[in-house]
């Protein structure tokens, strides 16, 4: 700063934050004290509090930020919603903003309304994703699939943001899992389902005659495991990677268990190839019955006995031990010692 006049310092947005920065560390450390005041009320002869000062800059070159990017200046409110303009560094994002995308950012108004300032909140790689993401690809299908809740984006931090927008790299994807979204915790399962298979095709349509559409891998599973599709979604990136290769009959097979095991149990099973899951929890089920299903099933005891009888089935070795078998194996106590505890 040395050498730089206040003018210098207001027409450079990063000498701008750096001043306020080191304004708030002099203020933390009792670098400055202000005589007769204790910096809440008018201080010198500015008028103005410290916190009015701080204001007065921070809006300052908020203001220029806009004027920079060739947008209107007064308009700075209803970016901001009912956020304060407080933090030096909202400026960098704010930087980032105006060089949204406009159909991005008329998504984000209408979809955020008033809380689109709590934008402001999220972290510098939220901001990245919607500066350099079409709005075609990620924004607007999104808010078409979380209607109302579009504002929930805002509980993302970048990581997740980011492999929303790289992983479902097609719209179609995002519109194929749909309001699931919202039930993915880890950002691997995001990225997982993208490798998932997208294919274009043609339809006949009555009013336009033939449009091009597309067939997901993603449409595919959740329609078919319908409600118990979101049991699949918090189990592991491995076990997406696997059932990107279910068959339609292991889907519609193991749809009548999902509702009684978790992600731990797939991912303890994942070692085979998933028919003997299929075929596993056909036995159990023909062996032990529905209480065992419902009460016994995730327990740490049976998470173990699955483990064991998958390190048995693979010492015996699944070219000769096929999944097949597996269901009348069961039935017939070939398992006793690792499922007799439950009988």
């Amino acid at each position: 700063l040395k050498g730089r006049s206040l003018d210098d310092i207001e027409n450079d947005i990063p000498l701008t934050v750096f001043s306020l920065q080191l304004l708030d560390i002099a203020l933390a450390k009792k670098l400055l004290t202000f005589a007769g005041s204790k910096g809440k009320g008018p201080v010198g002869s500015c008028g103005m509090s410290l916190k009015q000062a701080r204001s007065f800059f921070l809006r300052g070159a908020a203001e220029r930020i806009m004027e920079n990017a060739g947008h209107d200046p007064k308009k700075l409110d209803k970016l901001l919603g009912m956020q304060e303009f407080e933090d030096p560094s909202m400026l960098h994002k704010l930087e980032m903003m105006v060089r949204f995308d406009p159909a991005t950012l008329s998504a984000l108004q209408n979809g955020l309304g008033n809380n689109i300032g709590k934008l402001f909140d999220c972290d510098e790689q939220f901001f990245v994703v919607l500066r350099d993401s079409k709005p075609q690809n990620f924004v607007h299908p999104l808010a078409k699939v979380l209607g109302k809740d579009f504002k929930k984006i805002l509980d993302w931090d970048g990581a997740f943001f980011a492999a929303i927008s790289e992983g479902l790299d097609h719209s179609a994807k995002i519109v194929a899992l749909g309001r699931n979204i919202l039930d993915i915790e880890d950002a691997e399962i995001i990225r997982a389902l993208g490798r998932w298979p997208i294919k274009e095709t043609m339809v006949n349509d009555k009013k336009t005659g033939k449009r091009k559409t597309y067939v997901t891998r993603i449409g595919t599973v959740r329609e078919a495991l319908g409600s118990e599709f979101r049991i699949l979604l918090n189990s592991g990136p491995d076990i997406i990677d696997q059932a990107e290769d279910w068959t339609a009959d292991e889907i519609e097979r193991i749809k009548f268990h999902v509702a009684y095991i978790n992600g731990e149990v797939i991912t303890t099973l994942s070692e085979l190839p998933f028919a003997y899951t299929v075929n596993i929890m056909d036995g159990l089920w023909a062996l032990l019955g529905r209480e065992f299903m419902e009460t016994q099933l995730t327990t740490p005891e049976c998470i173990a006995a699955l483990k064991s009888m998958a390190a048995k089935i693979i010492e015996m070795g699944i070219e000769t031990t096929t999944a097949e078998k597996i269901k009348s194996m069961i039935e017939k106590n070939f398992f006793d010692d690792q499922l007799a505890q439950f009988q």
